[in-house]
């Protein structure tokens, strides 16, 4: 017998359940959703591996819509390996503007995971002065 998931709040939910008794989600919404918007999505998920393989692959994709919930993820996680995958996937986009927010993770958290991830993403951020020749 299958086991079957809200994609919205990945509650199980009955096989022929097309509206989420947990969180109300209508199930036929999951495939109007872009890629990224299901990837989003999966960093909620209960299963550890998902929000990690979901956060590689939004850095991987460069995907900015990620930003804010990747930074959540980053300072609110319990599981720090989650969180470091977030804060890696942060890097990985490269947006500069956000550089304050993924160090400000270092004010709230002091796992080492996190603070090598921290590391690795603020040094992808940073912009690259260019040389000028005179």
């Amino acid at each position: 017998m299958a086991t079957y998931y809200c994609y919205n709040c990945w509650k199980v939910i009955g096989e022929d359940q097309q509206i989420c008794p947990t969180c109300g989600a209508n199930q036929a919404d999951r495939d109007e959703q872009t890629y990224v918007e299901k990837l989003i999505r999966a960093l909620r998920h209960p299963e550890p591996e998902t929000p990690v393989r979901a956060a590689y692959i939004l850095g991987q994709m460069k995907a900015h819509e990620a930003v804010p919930f990747l930074l959540e993820l980053g300072r609110r996680s319990e599981n720090i390996y989650i969180a470091a995958a977030a804060i890696d996937a942060l890097g990985e986009i490269g947006d500069s503007c956000i550089i304050r927010d993924v160090e400000a993770i270092l004010q709230i958290r002091r796992e080492a995971v996190i603070r090598l991830a921290t590391e690795r993403a603020s040094r992808k951020l940073i912009p690259v002065k260019q040389n000028v020749h005179p």
